[in-house]
């Protein structure tokens, strides 16, 4: 099977496009024919060496960790999955990634596609899906009627848990550069940002603003810093029913095709900054 690997850490350009193995399978875990995976900054650190005290490389390395495809062969103790079914999942990075046409993934991270929801949404959603619920819901526990400060609306993560404060009933404010951009959300810069008072701050940045803006029994989550994703796909599935109601939407950038060329052009792009959305890499096009 054709699989997009690095052989050693760098550029963009060690991305390769090989032939390895069609995975084996365990007795939990599922064969999915690939039909799209997205990439994020993850990718770029990963590529560039940056996790390797935290992900230990075997080369050839696969990156790739949010995938949608169509499940081709179940394990034995697997139940609740069903071959011919549509899925999406956010594979652990201690397995080999979703950049290839096949992956084995574990029952456990999986949630079913509905049919109107496509491959390249459903790709683009589970880390910055599960990133927004697991801050949001679970760890900050965002209430009804309190004021949330997301900094750094411009990422696909900043959006989704906007979205999931204000379908709690928050009041949400959001930093970004870009105030003039339509929104339901009351966005503001940095600066403005300073000048007021939250309940809830959720910081994406990689420089965390002061916790000085909280009110007194104010909670503050920096992912940095404080947090750590884990795939889940009980979780996973609550997302794809609101995207599904139209309760959620996933802000989608480029789909490229398949290649050397458009793995090594989407990471160049979003090193540089130049992405708006989730950057998508179609396999097999919708």
């Amino acid at each position: 099977m054709q699989t997009m690997v690095i052989n050693q850490f760098g550029s963009a350009k060690a991305l390769t496009l090989t032939e390895q193995p069609q995975p084996e399978i365990s007795a939990h875990q599922v064969l999915v024919k690939v039909h799209a995976f997205s990439i994020d900054q993850l990718d770029i650190q990963l590529r560039t060496g940056q996790l390797l005290a935290q992900i230990p490389a075997n080369f050839p390395l696969t990156l790739g960790w949010d995938l949608a495809g169509t499940i081709v062969a179940a394990g034995s103790a697997v139940t609740d999955f069903l071959v011919g079914d549509a899925v999406l999942a956010r594979l652990p990075l201690t397995t080999p990634g979703a950049a290839a046409e096949y992956v084995a993934v574990d029952a456990a991270n999986l949630a079913y596609k509905p049919d109107n929801v496509a491959f390249r949404t459903a790709a683009a959603l589970p880390t910055a899906g599960l990133t927004a619920w697991q801050t949001i819901v679970m760890h900050l526990a965002v209430e009804n009627e309190q004021h949330v400060l997301i900094n750094d609306f411009t990422s696909c993560t900043g959006q989704l848990a906007a979205q999931l404060a204000a379908g709690i009933g928050a009041e949400v404010t959001a930093i970004t550069p870009e105030t003039t951009q339509e929104s339901d959300f009351n966005l503001i810069d940095a600066a403005t940002a300073m000048q007021q008072q939250y309940d809830v701050i959720l910081d994406l940045t990689t420089k965390p603003i002061t916790t000085n803006l909280l009110s007194a029994k104010g909670r503050y989550l920096a992912t940095q810093e404080d947090f750590n994703l884990v795939p889940d796909g009980t979780e996973l599935q609550h997302l794809v029913d609101l995207l599904s109601h139209n309760k959620l939407q996933v802000p989608l950038g480029r789909c490229l095709p398949f290649s050397e060329l458009s793995m090594i052009t989407a990471h160049r792009l979003l090193e540089a900054g130049h992405t708006q959305g989730k950057l998508v890499i179609e396999i097999i096009a919708d």
